[in-house]
């Protein structure tokens, strides 16, 4: 199966004040990186402020309609890319990032789902996705896009991962985990994931000579109107109790 086109980081730019903000922002990256050719150095500290203006203003931009309110991810998302070699512009991003997280995203849950995995109480209050919450949980918690790219990770599953957590914002899965895992069942749940099912799954694995439980939900998120966003995954890892009681 082909990966789906990119929701996120294709969709329309929307209409009204998102659109005009978004052209403006493109062109004035298109001015920076014009100045950064020439060398001319006061130039470029001009075009560097006329840059940052148009990004805090569509980012501060309260949007309504669902496109629109993609559309902010999406050109973010893209910038990331665009801007992908300098670490500390990637932070920045994806601080901007997390700054749209907290503001739009909502997560479908059921009651059943506070018993068997106790991490979604807090960070989830009436739907509401706590960003804040999430970024201190022990268990592996992230956000994947209907691109199959990690929108937000908190610091335990960068841990896992062996990266800090900017340094996953924007990357595809397959890259991160490899072609065969992600092949294998990961690209198969996200997809059941985006049609709008909660996904569970639970499998054993060895290390340091014992049996760790690994128990997955994968959960739609959705902008404002019911918008698909992607996937919460959490992940708890646990000894095997059955063979402890055993």
């Amino acid at each position: 199966m082909a990966d789906r086109g990119s929701k996120v980081g294709h969709i329309g730019l929307g209409t009204g004040v998102t659109q005009r903000l978004t052209d403006e922002f493109w062109e004035r990256y298109r001015r920076l990186q014009a100045a950064v050719a020439t060398d001319d150095l006061p130039l470029v500290d001009r075009r560097e402020r006329e840059f940052a203006a148009s990004l805090t203003a569509l980012v501060e931009h309260q949007a309504l309609d669902p496109a629109e309110q993609q559309a902010q991810f999406a050109v973010l998302l893209r910038l990331l890319h665009e801007e992908a070699d300098d670490a500390a512009r990637v932070r920045s991003n994806a601080a901007l990032i997390e700054t749209l997280l907290r503001r739009y995203i909502t997560v479908r849950t059921r009651a059943a789902d506070h018993d068997t995995l106790p991490a979604l109480t807090g960070p989830i209050r009436d739907g509401v996705l706590d960003v804040g919450l999430l970024d201190v949980l022990p268990e592996r918690v992230c956000v994947v896009t209907t691109d199959y790219r990690y929108l937000y990770t908190n610091a335990t599953e960068a841990a896992r991962l062996e990266r800090k957590p900017h340094e996953l914002v924007g990357r595809h899965v397959r890259d991160v985990v490899g072609a065969d895992r992600f092949d294998a069942a990961i690209r198969t749940n996200l997809d059941r994931c985006f049609l709008g099912e909660i996904v569970e799954s639970t499998n054993a694995r060895e290390k340091d000579g014992r049996i760790v439980v690994v128990r997955r939900r994968l959960t739609p998120c959705y902008a404002e109107s019911r918008v698909l966003v992607g996937a919460l995954v959490v992940i708890q890892e646990g000894p095997d109790r059955r063979r402890s009681a055993g």
